[in-house]
């Protein structure tokens, strides 16, 4: 009966140290996790306030549209107080919604003031502007409000029913429409039987 108990005792012993050390074991394990959400935020996204899929904004003056901003992907980021897009879309409504003049590109930067007034768009990647029958190619553009005006440093490529341009550096006055290209033109055209 004694051997028993010395047994029963030791069996004891056993299973309360087995189950102290799954303790301790578990415990450890645990405070090295973490869960998947942190990990992502803080590995992908660091310093981002918010992560927006199909980023949409639109500024309404006297029941008119004046300009769109769309996105597949936007992460605003507080302390920049910037907006990064993924494949970025912007369009500016002008004379009465009737003409626009649209930008595209791979990726880019918003800034907004109080998230409402547009302050400057930088769109960089396969950068497209679209004005009338006319459009610009280039990798890097910028439209800064404050002058109403989309820049091009680069090579630019623009193609239209008649002409096809190449050039370094551009300047588009977005509302009157007025291009300046700046450096290295070469130009042709397309007599009118031609047009295509």
């Amino acid at each position: 009966m004694r051997t028993r108990r010395l047994r029963a005792a030791l069996l004891v012993v056993v299973v309360v140290a087995l189950a102290g050390i799954g303790y301790q074991v578990w415990s450890a394990v645990d405070a090295r996790r973490v869960p998947a959400a942190e990990k992502l935020a803080a590995e992908l996204l660091p310093h981002v306030a918010q992560h927006i899929r199909n980023f949409r904004r639109v500024k309404v003056k006297d029941g008119r549209t004046v300009w769109e901003i769309t996105a597949d992907e936007a992460q605003y980021r507080k302390e920049e107080e910037q907006i990064f897009v993924v494949q970025p879309r912007v369009t500016f409504y002008l004379e009465g919604n009737e003409r626009q003049a649209r930008l595209r590109g791979s990726s880019g930067k918003i800034i907004l003031t109080d998230g409402r007034e547009l302050v400057s768009v930088v769109l960089d990647g396969d950068v497209v502007v679209q004005l009338d029958d006319l459009e610009l190619r280039t990798t890097l553009a910028s439209y800064e409000h404050a002058t109403d005006r989309i820049t091009a440093p680069g090579d630019v490529a623009i193609k239209g029913r008649r002409l096809d341009l190449r050039a370094r550096g551009m300047e588009v006055d977005v509302t009157p429409q007025n291009m300046r290209l700046l450096d290295d033109v070469h130009t042709v055209l397309a007599p009118q039987g031609d047009a295509s």
